[in-house]
């Protein structure tokens, strides 16, 4: 079999772009295995993906193993010229493992022991468990680990879905209490560390240490969100350990875990770091739906009810592509079965998808799912083809995608750096969870705000961790970073681009206290300013608002502020409160917008921020957006009405016209390149 171009195996550090599919040979008669096969071949896809939930059909009696379905599967695959992506099946343990180790079962936060019947049914925690993913994964790996048709693998499914990261079981409170043993080494650090000198919380030994639910009223939050870095720890040290078997036993093949959109319950980053490939699961349709969108932008959810929202893909692509290869290993091809409502897809809007993923860097778009399963949970969730094996509308947009890429033979970066940064940190966010100040506060719904203000001026952008380096970019934006650490606050005043902090910036220590210094800690004195008090407000109350010609509103939050005389305001409040100033540091600006302002007073703000950094501001009208990436202009347009292409956006067109089409797709060359 020659080698994919697209497969990340090779040394070459650009690549072109492919499409895979997920499939599941265990669910379909052995006779149909090579017709599917050859009907993906046919239809343009070089990736497949099989066996992330097949443990029962594996192994269904304990330690007796049955190979040679599998077997069959694989050789059939790739005897059609398919490269495969096998899964460690982890993600669903058999009802025989459940009986022998009934405490492997999580227990949520009403103490209620979850149960045998889905999926996702272990506790991380659990020793007993993890010896047996251990052991599934080295049986996997022994047997296909040298096979030649297998290119990739992938680690379990979904961690952490399903509300699944948190587990209150024994062995979550006994791994809990030697993570904390370990992280403070003496009863009194803790002590302090949580502040259990107020309503008399004291404790004596790490073995009084309980897990943060069932209290009368909130738990300290200072041990709460230690939890959550416990249990963080834990799915990181979960994966860990198949990836250590992987290499060990499958050495040169990538590894990858799917992980999901608008979900921040454990640290991606630290189980990323154990891996090549960043995958992720794109459902634009279903997640138009949460976050708020419904209540409060009514007119986004009715023009793009079968697209999606414009800009929540996008922001996911631009999050995982900076913590490994981009691959989406499951996007909708159809409607989903798991959304508060499920609409068709509008047409051209899979073909739409796969282009937006493809200009933040995916090097793979893989679709869910080959055919739509007639049996069980997911029977309502649409494939490419239907459950009778008939095409479904989805089909013809994927062969339509694989024939404009063969026809374009794009070759794209591995790496490549945008202009702006956003600074994005699980911490940060698990602490506005459980500050409780406001229930209208949602930190990734500010981040996202933020980003889609700069997508609607024209702009690209990374979506980085508080560890990453800041050399190079022109605007580093860090809206709503609770903690600052003091590496990260460093670089914020020292590095060479203009910086601009959002409201709640560095207002807590790691622990989950008040700063001593003065907040934005530790960088107040580069910023020009001082927070005094925090004004959490219901988000239905409006404060009007102007920044030069632009009057409008905040809403949800303000920090009232104490500025050095040095320090420039630049938007204020009707009640003159500042919501946005700016300090000149080693001559570069240092911003802050300390309000939630709403969409056009953001995009203002913004919009002058990219101006002062030297950056183009082209205002995208309607729903279209443009991602530059290698050397390319993706222009992708989510909304019902054709749109221009404005002026600014030039280059040599490659696909599409300069009007495109509702969900249409255009792909300029850059000018120069």
């Amino acid at each position: 079999m020659t080698e994919n171009p697209a497969s990340p195996t090779g040394t070459s550090s650009a690549y072109r772009p492919a499409t895979g599919v997920c499939y599941y040979p265990e669910h379909w008669p052995e006779s149909r295995w090579a017709q599917d096969a050859e009907a993906m071949v046919a239809a343009g896809i070089a990736w497949v993906r099989i066996a992330e939930f097949a443990w029962s059909r594996l192994e269904p009696v304990a330690g007796h193993f049955e190979w040679q379905w599998l077997d069959r599967a694989i050789d059939t695959l790739a005897g059609a010229g398919l490269n495969i992506v096998l899964c460690t099946p982890t993600a669903t343990p058999p009802k025989w493992m459940v009986d022998n180790m009934p405490d492997m079962l999580a227990v949520d936060a009403e103490g209620r022991r979850r149960g045998f019947g889905s999926r996702r049914h272990y506790s991380f925690s659990h020793t007993g468990y993890r010896a047996q993913s251990r052991r599934i994964t080295t049986a996997l790996a022994e047997r296909y680990g040298q096979h030649p048709a297998i290119k990739a693998w992938q680690t379990d499914n979904e961690y952490g879905c399903h509300d699944t990261v948190l587990s209150y079981c024994q062995a979550a409170r006994t791994g809990f209490q030697q993570w904390l043993r370990e992280r403070y080494e003496d009863i009194e650090a803790l002590n302090r560390a949580w502040g259990t000198l107020f309503w008399s919380q004291a404790l004596r030994s790490f073995e009084c240490v309980e897990l943060p639910n069932l209290t009368v009223t909130e738990a300290n939050p200072a041990q709460a969100l230690d939890f959550r870095r416990y249990s963080s720890a834990q799915i990181a040290a979960f994966n860990r350990a198949q990836v250590e078997i992987l290499r060990r036993l499958s050495p040169g093949r990538p590894i990858a875990h799917n992980f999901m959109g608008r979900f921040n319950g454990f640290d991606h980053r630290a189980v990323a770091v154990d891996l090549d490939i960043a995958a992720w699961d794109s459902y634009p349709i279903g997640f138009l739906q949460d976050l708020q969108c419904v209540r409060e932008e009514p007119e986004l959810v009715q023009d793009c009810l079968r697209s999606g929202d414009p800009d929540l893909q996008a922001f996911h692509h631009d999050l995982y592509r900076g913590m490994g290869a981009l691959w989406i290993m499951e996007q909708q091809p159809g409607p989903v079965n798991w959304a508060a409502y499920n609409p068709i897809p509008a047409p051209g809007a899979v073909r739409l998808w796969s282009f937006e993923a493809i200009a933040h860097g995916a090097e793979v778009v893989s679709y869910f799912r080959w055919r739509q399963a007639p049996f069980a949970q997911e029977q309502m969730h649409a494939g490419l083809l239907d459950h009778r094996a008939d095409p479904a509308p989805g089909l013809a947009e994927v062969e339509q995608v694989n024939a404009e890429l063969a026809r374009l033979n794009l070759r794209l970066p591995k790496r490549e750096r945008a202009p702006i940064a956003l600074i994005h940190d699980y911490a940060s966010n698990w602490m506005s969870e459980l500050d409780g100040q406001s229930v209208d506060y949602h930190a990734l719904r500010l981040e996202l705000d933020w980003y889609r203000a700069l997508r609607e001026l024209g702009a690209s952008i990374d979506v980085i961790g508080v560890n990453a380096d800041l050399d190079d970019y022109r605007l580093v934006l860090a809206p709503g970073l609770m903690h600052i650490p003091e590496d990260l606050g460093q670089q914020l005043m020292t590095c060479q681009a203009d910086v601009i902090l959002g409201p709640r910036s560095g207002v807590k220590t790691a622990q989950f206290q008040l700063p001593q210094e003065a907040a934005p800690a530790p960088v107040a004195a580069a910023f020009g300013v001082r927070i005094k008090r925090e004004d959490a407000l219901p988000r239905r109350m409006a404060v009007p608002a102007r920044f030069g010609a632009c009057e409008s509103t905040v809403r949800v939050w303000r920090d009232e502020l104490r500025l050095d005389e040095n320090t420039e305001v630049l938007a204020s409040c009707s009640d003159g409160w500042p919501i946005y100033t700016r300090r000149q540091w080693d001559g570069r600006s240092r911003c802050y917008i300390c309000a939630w302002p709403d969409a056009r007073l953001l995009k203002a703000m913004l919009g002058a921020a990219m101006r002062c950094a030297g950056l183009p501001v082209r205002r995208m009208p309607g729903y279209l957006r443009l991602r530059e990436y290698g050397g390319y202009r993706f222009i992708t347009n989510y909304g019902p009405e054709t749109e221009q292409i404005p002026a600014a956006v030039d280059g040599e067109r490659l696909l599409g016209e300069r009007t495109v089409p509702p969900r249409g797709v255009a792909i300029l060359r850059s000018p120069g390149v």
